[in-house]
């Protein structure tokens, strides 16, 4: 933005190219002085605005004189502008985010609790996550058919990390009504799809008794793909304790 002196000098030097009504052909207006004596209390600054308005009507046929090159100019400060204060709002975004360095897993904290897996691997899509991700597990309440308030995700690379970090960290556009605020922290200490395969393959959560929509999933450029079977036999989750 220009300085308050360079401001009005830009306005006095476009009031200098201000034009008059085209001559009469009876009459002919002769300017005796460059400055005029004005009694009507405006501010400079006012009349300039006074005289910008009154080039756009059309019954005065009066007109500034701006060259192409000012507009242009004009044009390309304030694209100049946008763009500096876009850049330093992603770098100042880009820099709350701690360094990867090797870790893909992420916990997804503060998520609805009436949320289900559907919903959440919907909610991944739309917001342009598909194939960044192959593993997904929303821990829940078999018995109370209620998600934990967090998530499992492992991301495919550290780009993915990044992204889905600065997406869903500080997230409110869930699709039920709530004031949960998503937080993203990194996983521990399970760290990368292999560690959370051998972690769940053997788990109770993988019973037979256990609905499918209660399981971790895993993916293959964005594609479900069956779970790897367990190693040994699997117990069946614990009975709901009575109160």
């Amino acid at each position: 933005m220009r300085s308050g002196g360079g401001e009005l000098e830009e306005h006095m030097a476009l009031a200098g190219e201000f034009e008059g009504p085209p001559e009469d052909l009876s009459q002919q207006l002769v300017v005796k002085s460059t400055f005029l004596d004005v009694t009507d209390g405006l501010s400079t600054m006012q009349r300039f605005m006074r005289l910008r308005r009154a080039k756009s009507d059309p019954t005065l046929g009066w007109t500034f004189k701006l060259s192409h090159q000012e507009l242009t100019d004009e044009a390309e400060e304030d694209r100049a502008v946008t763009l500096a204060a876009a850049t330093e709002a992603a770098e100042s975004e880009d820099s709350e985010i701690p360094e990867p360095q090797g870790r893909t897993t992420v916990c997804l904290r503060n998520v609805p609790n009436n949320y289900t897996r559907q919903m959440l691997l919907e909610l991944l899509e739309e917001q342009g996550l598909s194939g960044h991700f192959d593993f997904l597990y929303l821990p829940c309440d078999f018995h109370r058919h209620a998600n934990l308030g967090y998530a499992f995700v492992n991301l495919v690379d550290e780009a993915s990390v990044m992204l889905f970090w600065r997406i869903l960290d500080g997230f409110t556009g869930w699709a039920l009504p709530t004031a949960k605020v998503g937080k993203v922290s990194f996983s521990g200490p399970h760290q990368g799809l292999l560690a959370h395969i051998e972690r769940y393959r053997n788990s109770p959560v993988m019973h037979k008794s256990v609905p499918d929509e209660y399981k971790p999933m895993i993916f293959a450029s964005g594609e479900p793909q069956p779970f790897p079977s367990a190693t040994r036999k699997i117990k069946r989750p614990a009975p709901a304790k009575r109160r």
